[in-house]
């Protein structure tokens, strides 16, 4: 069983029309996708719209389509108590941070609550990486160390994925999961950071996601193959990894 670790349904202003779930749907079966995890898209600071048509994709297309909750930390209390509902009546999967478009620091006050929130339902969060100050890799690096119980998901960061390969801390950071999507930010031939995985950290730690339609598919795929990864390692990174990670 294939499954994309991260792709978006909805509407942005990055995108020319509408991405709905049937134009997911679509893509994943001209690429033999059996299921994806899915968000709503940047930019907010507003998600109840977006996180709506996520369940209702899910709840549309129960074995093909896990949502993902995007929530805004500004709106505390409010917002941990959706999030909660999303979780336990709604049926999703995962939170989803994005520090640098909502404008605050992976280190700030109002992320903790979440932190302790997604300990307490046992889901993961997904925290988008960036190289501005307020989400740098060491910064979610600092976070699964300090939050050993709360499994985080990330890329698009070498630093990150070497701070976890680094002993002593690497043994402190089994928490912590990378995407593929690309883990340098950009690919360069065949991605530098998923070989680094190849030779240095634990595979059961690593998530196959296209970002479809901001990413694509075809070419997440390809850079898969091009990257002679085992049979074992690729069964774990293109499926075993997430449905172990969110209990499917």
């Amino acid at each position: 069983m294939i499954i994309d670790a991260h792709t978006y349904i909805g509407e942005s202003i990055y995108w020319r029309r509408k991405f709905t779930v049937e134009d997911l749907i679509e893509r994943m079966d001209k690429n033999g996708i059996d299921a994806a995890m899915v968000v709503a898209p940047p930019p907010g600071p507003y998600y109840d719209d977006g996180n709506k048509m996520v369940f209702e994709a899910a709840e549309k297309y129960p074995d093909r389509i896990y949502g993902i909750y995007r929530l805004n930390p500004w709106f505390r209390e409010e917002e941990l108590e959706k999030a909660e509902k999303a979780v336990l009546n709604w049926g999703f999967k995962a939170f989803h941070l994005d520090p640098q478009n909502e404008s605050y620091s992976i280190s700030s006050s109002i992320v903790k609550p979440v932190i302790d929130l997604a300990e307490k339902l046992d889901v993961p969060i997904y925290i988008r990486s960036s190289q501005s100050q307020f989400c740098p890799p060491e910064g979610i690096v600092f976070l699964a160390y300090s939050n050993p119980n709360v499994k985080i998901i990330t890329g698009r960061s070498t630093l990150a994925t070497m701070l976890s390969a680094f002993p002593p801390i690497s043994k402190h950071l089994r928490n912590l999961y990378f995407e593929t999507y690309p883990l340098r930010g950009g690919h360069n031939g065949v991605d530098r950071s998923l070989k680094l995985f190849l030779e240095t950290i634990d595979p059961s730690r690593l998530l196959f996601s296209s970002h479809t339609p901001f990413g694509h598919l075809e070419l997440e795929l390809k850079i898969i193959e091009l990257t002679g990864v085992t049979e074992d390692y690729r069964r774990l990174m293109m499926g075993e990894n997430v449905r172990r990670l969110l209990k499917l």
